[in-house]
């Protein structure tokens, strides 16, 4: 008599990814945090988009002429790169690094063994979720500026949805960079420190030096490099000689080695 075994495939990764990402989004959703960041996000760019457009039509008024020098794209850029990529960096930094803070960590790994996929969903999930806030905050900034001041000067539309787009491009990078960073330094205080000096510090300390070499070295990290990138040249403060795609493409490998970073950290270690 033989017996017959039945066996159970095994999932695929596609299945096996898209089960981790529910349970991310889940988890990421269900944190009052990630809505208060992104509220306080939208309520803190409405307000700089308001005081920005009464002080620009206080300049027209005095001399009609300004009009012509007024850009929506630049005063928006400039609310996102003070205040939006922040709010992002808070977002990614407690998505990759609350699960180690209270050890649920273990819990994961245990429903989801295959850590390169824990990785793939968080990162996946909080990109979208960076998206989504980057693009709807941008438009949020644009669209206060032109209630106060679009009697004054016309908005070109599909510029500003260039903007839009850009921005939530950028900070969906963004959110990839520093899930990586958060998952290899697995500290909240650490991520945030770490990502507040590559976003605005360091590249401050460089231009401060005078020199040119730094001062182009500048350009080439994060914040500077992405604020160029959504805002096509027009971010109003000088960075570096560097246009186009090259600034996309920095960001873009500050991601990759961060998330190279967090995959190792994230392999090599025991939770």
């Amino acid at each position: 008599m033989t017996v017959q075994t039945a066996t159970t495939a095994a999932p695929s990764t596609a299945r096996v990814l898209a089960r981790a990402a529910a349970m991310e989004w889940t988890k990421l959703s269900s944190v009052r945090t990630t809505w208060w960041c992104i509220g306080l996000g939208a309520f803190a760019m409405g307000a700089f988009a308001l005081l920005m457009g009464l002080s620009a039509v206080d300049r027209i008024e005095e001399d009609p002429d300004a009009a012509s020098g007024f850009s929506y794209v630049q005063l928006t850029s400039q609310g996102v790169f003070y205040l939006v990529q922040f709010v992002v960096l808070t977002l990614a930094a407690l998505a990759a690094t609350n699960e180690y803070a209270n050890r649920a960590i273990t819990a994961t790994l245990l429903a989801v063994p295959r850590r390169g996929v824990v990785l793939a969903a968080r990162t996946i999930v909080t990109a979208g979720v960076a998206f989504a806030a980057g693009a709807a905050i941008t438009a949020l900034g644009i669209g206060v500026l032109w209630l106060v001041i679009g009697s004054y000067t016309p908005l070109d539309l599909a510029y500003a949805m260039r903007t839009v787009l850009g921005a939530g491009v950028c900070m969906a990078v963004f959110a990839v960079l520093f899930v990586g960073l958060g998952t290899a330094m697995r500290g909240i205080a650490g991520t945030i420190g770490v990502g507040f000096l590559l976003l605005l510090g360091i590249p401050l300390v460089l231009q401060l030096s005078g020199s040119e070499p730094l001062n182009d070295l500048a350009a080439l990290l994060p914040g500077f490099a992405g604020v160029e990138f959504y805002a096509s040249g027009d971010a109003g403060f000088y960075t570096a000689p560097h246009d186009g795609a090259v600034n996309l493409v920095s960001v873009l490998g500050w991601a990759a080695a961060a998330q190279l970073a967090g995959y190792a950290e994230l392999r090599a270690r025991d939770v």
